[in-house]
């Protein structure tokens, strides 16, 4: 993809000033506080208010991205090279900042140049993070209220069940709600859910979850959290079987306090580039109404196809159509994409 009439970014460099001590590396794990794209905008990626951590031994490389699913977590050998962490030949990470507690990176991908589609990630050492969000508990017991801190299963005993339910063929639909109690002195878990009647079928389901979960603890890793009394996971399980075969879902139902939420919707990410292409297809036979459309479709295809909207506002200047520029503008503006927001305040602040 690319943006016919301006030509709104420069490409950057990514050599650093200065040689980190890379040692702090080996055998570390980190946990990312927060990620942005370099010129400031705001990563509109599914998997950027995920959970996230990089555990590094000796050149294996793991990539946790979540605390629930064990199989979904990512090992692969790496090549430290002049501060680049380079996981292949299209993919590596620029270390530009590390300390004993702090490690910040750039995203590097092969092919990718503009500052609003190059992440870049903050990281803090994964026991810091733990103790100080455990530390500013005063009380005997601890909700855990952040998707980056929280325990995590060293086993996927949730997928093992979905295993059961087909091996046993238990249709069923539904969804649960409720509280995980991890007791780490009495080295017991409790299960609570929302009082609801379920079907028979779907009891059987449901008491196979709370059965699994309350016989969990040697298999969840409280590091850091082990003086407390009581540790509160607030949860959201989904499960269907039907005619042998099935879907589920689990996660953690709290998420960050204050962060600001930007809605995604992701209709159809082939539509939405076969749209853009239309777009493209259409400006260059002068066509500038249709490629409007058809860029306007992109977008609805997929919000995050923030290219889409910075050509239309290309067309919409290049027109004279200022009002028009600044009603697409805003929208950039919304997803808080920086060059937008730049944009949107020069062109649009007396609108």
């Amino acid at each position: 993809m690319y943006k016919f009439f301006l030509t709104l970014f420069l490409s950057i460099s990514l050599q650093l000033s200065a040689q980190v001590n890379t040692q702090l590396l080996s055998n570390s794990s980190w946990t990312r506080l927060k990620n942005k794209m370099v010129d400031g905008s705001t990563d509109l990626s599914k998997e950027s208010p995920r959970f996230l951590v990089w555990k590094i031994n000796g050149n294996n490389f793991c990539k946790n991205i979540d605390p629930w699913f064990v199989d979904r977590n990512k090992c692969i050998n790496f090549k430290l090279e002049n501060n680049v962490i380079k996981l292949s030949d299209k993919l590596a990470y620029h270390i530009e900042t590390l300390t004993a507690d702090s490690l910040v990176v750039v995203e590097k991908i092969d092919g990718v140049t503009s500052p609003d589609k190059i992440r870049k990630f903050w990281f803090v050492k994964t026991s810091v993070i733990v103790k100080d969000f455990a530390d500013k508990e005063k009380s005997d017991s601890i909700i855990i209220n952040s998707q980056t801190v929280t325990p995590t299963l060293t086993k996927d005993i949730i997928s093992e069940m979905l295993s059961v339910y087909l091996k046993k063929n238990y249709t069923h639909d539904f969804t649960l709600d409720g509280e995980i109690l991890i007791f780490p002195k009495k080295q017991v878990v409790e299960v609570k859910m929302e009082n609801k009647k379920w079907t028979r079928d779907n009891q059987i389901g449901v008491d196979l979850f709370k059965n699994t979960l309350q016989n969990s603890f040697k298999v969840w890793n409280i590091a850091g959290f082990e003086k407390f009394e009581k540790i509160i996971i607030p949860y959201h399980f989904y499960s269907k079987v039907e005619a042998g075969s099935g879907n589920f879902s689990f996660s953690n139902k709290v998420s960050d306090k204050g962060n600001k939420e930007i809605v995604i919707n992701i209709k159809n990410k082939f539509a939405s580039s076969d749209n853009f292409n239309k777009g493209l297809g259409a400006i260059n036979n002068q066509k500038f109404d249709s490629a409007i459309y058809f860029f306007n479709q992109a977008y609805e295809n997929d919000n995050t196809n923030t290219d889409a909207l910075y050509n239309i506002v290309s067309i919409y200047l290049a027109q004279n159509k200022t009002d028009a520029a600044c009603a697409t503008l805003k929208k950039l503006k919304d997803l808080e994409q920086t060059e937008g927001i730049k944009l949107y305040n020069e062109k649009c602040s007396e609108k």
